[in-house]
């Protein structure tokens, strides 16, 4: 009897030993370590990244007296709001020295914040456009829709004058009041794909 009766006293200083070494629940609440506040979700600034975003603006014409639309780098937030009034502030004064300018009047302005729904931008501007030739116009709806279409997940624009829905000309003159993409202004935008190397003369 006395073999059951030592296992039994043996088990008993185990557990004991056992539970003083558990891990106790404090009393009070303590913080979470900065670096494991940052495992646990919290949410990045877009000013801590590198907040590079693109506008479009006319290069210096070809040879072929052409001036296509280039992407710029632009170190701001990523709101449409931001980007098109970046877009409308037009190049700096190293990309002006570089022969490089805007189709976009300077009084162009916002009136509300623009609305994404889908894959659609709505932008509701002032009437700074219809001071615009034919080319002008073309070349000014063609950089705010490729501007426009650096921001996640827009892929449309669809663009009103005071409240009110308008037409546009597309690249090739074509008048729709469909929402605008950048696949309506085809070789407005410069290829970043290198020129192919020259065949060799046989």
């Amino acid at each position: 009897m006395r073999r059951p009766i030592r296992l039994f006293a043996t088990l008993l200083a185990l557990a004991s030993v056992t539970a003083s070494c558990a891990i106790r629940e404090q009393a009070e609440p303590r913080d979470i370590p900065p670096v494991q506040a940052d495992v646990f979700g919290a949410s990045a600034t877009g000013d801590a990244a590198t907040g590079e975003r693109s506008i479009y603006l006319l290069a210096p014409a070809g040879n072929d007296g052409i001036q296509q639309l280039r992407a710029v780098r632009r170190n701001t937030p990523s709101s449409a709001n931001e980007l098109l009034n970046s877009l409308v502030s037009g190049p700096n004064s190293e990309e002006s020295a570089a022969g490089m300018s805007s189709a976009i009047p300077a009084e162009l302005r916002l009136r509300r914040s623009p609305l994404t729904v889908g894959t659609r931008l709505t932008i509701d501007i002032n009437s700074a456009l219809d001071e615009l030739s034919d080319l002008g116009l073309r070349q000014a709806l063609a950089q705010i829709v490729a501007t426009a279409s650096e921001i996640e997940p827009v892929q449309q624009v669809r663009l009103r004058v005071n409240g009110e829905l308008r037409s546009w000309p597309t690249g090739d003159g074509e008048v729709t009041d469909q929402p605008l993409s950048i696949y309506d202004f085809p070789g407005f935008l410069e290829s970043s794909q290198p020129p192919f190397p020259a065949l060799p003369s046989t």
